[in-house]
């Protein structure tokens, strides 16, 4: 079968509810080797084509129901992005929810365990199903709007359409950028950079609960260690939603695309080591805990960096240094090994 009759009937197909695609391929590929003259060579196959017109003006014609929020396009993408966001971003607020329900209650005097177990798995269920509208609307928002630019784009360039913009490779081509993925990983950077920015904030309080005869709470972290995350994250975020839309944009492993996360991830590790490395990482609360319990041979206070060396901070940084260039090494890897043939 020739390439480019499949990269056009790929490209109309793309565009049909799944239902219609199996049928609209048989029928337009009959219809183009009909309209094929007998030895046609590339140039007889680009004029049919071009009768044909553009992928997008086609596909409008054997749409029997044209109006879509979400488009055929890109609607199993969009299924496939909520099945896990949905889940991933409900169970991890729900566990936050029901973190803040606990110290909620222990503040209040609380101990009783009906009711403790009651506003524990209140709060949880509240925040939890408010998070998964929250997912649901901005990775519908999302969609919309990567769908619409798309869909402008095809009308824009309907007068001026070129062979040339046809896709480059079918579905089973690696070298090509998912769109549930770009959009999942906006949505998830979003909504756990929201989440980050309101635990720093106080709103959603780190805290850790130690039971020894009665319930304390020790906050974990440094007032001022958590307000200089607050612009980080700010930072942190931009860039990751910047690299994302230009996933987004793009769809495939350019060299543009490679840089924004290449330059997304270096800035961010190095944010991320320069925060782990400060010395008020830890609240005096804490450390005052760690001081005050015997760890027997276990200097725990060193490996936190109480005392002596910070251990963990070494630790951590060399978690993120390795993961960032993990990160960078497999986006260069990508790029080089999909470069589209010159």
């Amino acid at each position: 079968m020739d390439n480019l009759i499949e990269r056009y009937v790929y490209d109309v197909i793309r565009r049909l509810p799944e239902k219609d695609r199996d049928e609209v391929s048989k029928e337009l590929k009959s219809n183009i080797y009909d309209m094929l003259p007998e030895n046609a060579d590339e140039n007889a196959r680009k004029m049919v084509l071009y009768n044909l017109g553009s992928p997008a003006s086609l596909a409008e014609k054997y749409r029997q129901k044209p109006r879509y929020l979400i488009s055929p396009a890109v609607y199993d993408d969009y299924v496939r992005v909520l099945k896990w966001v949905l889940p991933l971003v409900g169970v991890v607020v729900l566990v936050i929810g029901m973190i803040l329900g606990a110290i909620d209650a222990i503040k209040d005097g609380m101990v009783d365990l009906p009711y403790l177990m009651s506003n524990i798995f209140s709060k949880g269920i509240a925040m939890g199903i408010s998070a998964v509208f929250q997912a649901l609307i901005w990775t519908t928002v999302g969609f919309v709007i990567a769908d619409r630019t798309g869909a402008k784009s095809d009308k824009s360039k309907e007068q001026e359409w070129k062979i040339e913009d046809l896709p480059e490779a079918l579905p089973d081509d690696k070298g090509k950028i998912k769109l549930s993925d770009s959009i999942a990983e906006l949505v998830l950077t979003v909504v756990f950079s929201i989440l980050g920015i309101l635990i720093c904030r106080g709103v959603l309080p780190i805290a850790f609960v130690i039971l020894n005869g009665d319930t304390q709470i020790r906050t974990l972290f440094s007032p001022s260690f958590l307000a200089s995350c607050v612009p980080a994250i700010a930072v942190m975020a931009i860039l990751g939603v910047g690299a994302c839309i230009f996933k987004i944009k793009v769809r495939r492993w350019t060299p543009i695309v490679c840089g924004a996360v290449v330059v997304s991830t270096i800035i961010n590790m190095c944010i991320m080591i320069y925060l782990f490395n400060r010395p008020d990482l830890f609240s005096a609360e804490f450390i005052a805990f760690l001081q005050s319990v015997d760890w027997s041979s276990f200097d725990l206070l060193s490996f936190m960096g109480a005392s002596g060396p910070n251990l963990f901070v070494v630790f951590i940084s060399i978690v993120i240094v390795v993961c960032s260039l993990a990160e960078c090494g497999q986006a260069i890897y990508r790029t080089l090994k999909y470069k589209k043939p010159q």
